[in-house]
């Protein structure tokens, strides 16, 4: 089964991103799933997803344990916490030698390790005091003064074009009953464009650290608040920090036979929500965080319409850290005229 695609089609006029047009291409699941059993269900699942397996397989187990009126207390899965460390490098390292990204993945499942190629490596600086910078001047200096490769990554970044800040919302961290007000129900029409207060809403590691006083102070360069984001909660990872909120599982009983489930993902909230009809699958609705993530009207799109672009390869480029910057779990597919 193909996993879908993200779709970014940008019109550049006079030296300027005139347009940019999101849309998210996704086959539906819920004609794959209904009728199957529970069993079948919860294993199949899983496999249908090419990244974040780990987190899918929490979501639809939680959800079924709902729906048959069990409802697992919210925990930290360690599994996923783990799985999305391993996704927040994938993401962080795309301008950093791959050799460095192997290293870092292998000690995903060793945190002591990794804390030690962080510290001695990637950033040749104590994760506490890494941790504690506050202000976009505190990490320039720390790129400016280390020869590293994350350090070196992100000069690099800093020095790039940045665009004007989108006010657009940020997605609360829910617990699964927490949306119930709002979404009594888990539609495929919600799935394909998932809204939060009646607007689109942006989630994931961003969303997750909006009150981090260094993820506050780059507010003023989305692309960069981003990545560095994303560095926080791997660093947070390798230090044990109890407090992250990636891998939170949580799950309610929406009516009888009917479970909801929420999973704190790399790239942000997880919902899955499934019906039963005794054993068998009468419903299945999965909203992904590419959905909330790639609205027509979302972030991609405010942060790039009025960007200079002096050229087609210009605009790709944007377009390009665009879509880095939210990391969509799907193949992305440019246009530009």
């Amino acid at each position: 089964m193909k996993s879908g695609a993200v779709l970014v089609e940008i019109r550049t006029e006079a030296g300027r991103i005139a347009a940019a047009n999101v849309n998210v291409q996704r086959p539906r699941l819920a004609p794959l799933l209904v009728g199957r059993s529970a069993t079948s269900v919860a294993s199949l699942v899983p496999q249908l997803y090419a990244v974040c397996a780990g987190a899918q397989g929490a979501a639809i187990n939680a959800a079924l344990s709902a729906a048959r009126g069990d409802i697992p207390a919210t925990q930290v899965a360690a599994a996923v916490r783990a799985e999305a460390a391993g996704e927040q490098v994938l993401a962080l390292l795309t301008g950093v030698a791959q050799a460095f990204a192997a290293r870092l993945r292998r000690a995903i499942a060793d945190p002591g390790a990794l804390l030690q190629i962080l510290e001695n490596v990637m950033l040749k600086t104590p994760l506490r005091e890494w941790l504690s910078f506050e202000s976009f001047e505190s990490l320039r200096d720390w790129a400016e003064a280390k020869d590293s490769p994350l350090a070196e990554e992100c000069r690099r970044r800093v020095a790039l074009a940045e665009p004007a800040p989108h006010a657009d919302s940020l997605l609360p961290v829910l617990e699964a009953a927490d949306g119930l007000a709002d979404w009594p129900v888990l539609t495929e029409d919600f799935a394909g464009a998932p809204s939060w207060m009646g607007r689109a809403a942006e989630t994931g590691a961003t969303a997750r650290l909006g009150a981090h006083p260094l993820v506050q102070a780059l507010a003023q360069r989305p692309f960069l608040q981003h990545w560095i984001a994303r560095l926080i909660e791997l660093a947070g990872y390798a230090a044990g920090d109890s407090r992250l909120l990636c891998g939170r599982v949580s799950a309610v009983r929406v009516s009888a036979g009917r479970g909801r489930a929420a999973v704190e993902t790399a790239r942000g909230t997880l919902l899955h929500e499934v019906t039963l009809d005794g054993a068998r699958v009468l419903d299945y609705v999965i909203v992904a965080p590419t959905e909330w993530n790639f609205q027509p009207n979302g972030a991609v799109r405010h942060w790039l319409e009025g960007m200079p672009s002096a050229s087609g390869e210009v605009a790709l480029a944007l377009a390009k850290r665009a879509v880095e910057a939210l990391d969509p779990c799907v193949e992305c597919r440019y246009a530009i005229a």
